[in-house]
């Protein structure tokens, strides 16, 4: 089990998250609350939609190495598990592959009306799903690389470096493995790319972009994970 400060940026060296066959156990036991819960959700946004999904019930860092094992799952569990108080609730861990710009701005989306998260703003990411999975681990850089291409239209492998380690922040059972992507192009430049990828899309994920230049610049309407990650960048 994970034993570390909540909101701490901390650098790991190798990550392993497996798949476990077994169901995951806060799904079966919160079977009725998830079903109506998703219910309400899809009464106010019809377009979500219940794809598979995954979960940990273990995960855990021994010296730089995070381990974790996933269970399959449904995102309508992921909505209750949102929603959920209690600490006694599997972990949900994501990989967010950050963009760079050359004048050290981090790039940041606003997720689309028709997105779970509406108005939200994140780095592009995406949790992983079986197009994820490779043998039985889930493969994270490439989970980075694909969620950030389709969002933005942009290429993580075409940067011109990115960090040997990732960064794992963790804040209320939610993980977050972050690895930046440094780029050439300037702010102005790829904010351009975005956009112009957005409006070429027929239902994006995101509707806006936007780059991130201090600390404290990430809102109430961010995340916590990458609200630390981005002041922790700039500290």
């Amino acid at each position: 089990m994970l034993d570390i400060p909540e909101g701490k940026v901390i650098p790991i060296t190798s990550v392993v998250v497996r798949i476990d066959g077994a169901p995951l156990a806060y799904e079966q036991q919160n079977t009725a609350q998830i079903a109506a819960h998703w219910s309400r959700e899809t009464a106010a946004n019809p377009a979500l939609f219940n794809g598979p999904f995954f979960m940990a019930e273990k995960a855990g860092i021994t010296g730089r190495m995070f381990e974790a094992r996933y269970h399959r799952t449904r995102f309508a569990t992921m909505l209750h598990w949102k929603a959920d108080t209690s600490q006694m609730k599997p972990w949900h861990i994501f990989g967010v592959g950050v963009i760079v710009s050359g004048d050290n701005k981090l790039i940041a989306g606003r997720m689309a009306p028709s997105t779970s998260a509406a108005g939200r703003i994140y780095f592009p990411a995406g949790s992983f799903d079986e197009d994820d999975v490779s043998g039985d681990h889930i493969d994270v850089d490439g989970n980075m690389q694909r969620e950030v291409e389709e969002e933005t239209g942009i290429r993580l492998a075409q940067a011109a470096r990115r960090d040997e380690a990732m960064h794992l922040v963790l804040i209320n059972r939610s993980i977050a493995l972050f690895r930046r992507h440094y780029f050439k192009a300037s702010t102005a430049e790829l904010l351009e790319r975005i956009h112009a990828h957005i409006a070429s899309e027929n239902d994006p994920e995101l509707d806006d972009v936007t780059a991130i230049a201090a600390p404290g610049e990430m809102g109430e309407e961010t995340p916590p994970t990458f609200r630390a990650f981005a002041d922790w960048h700039f500290s």
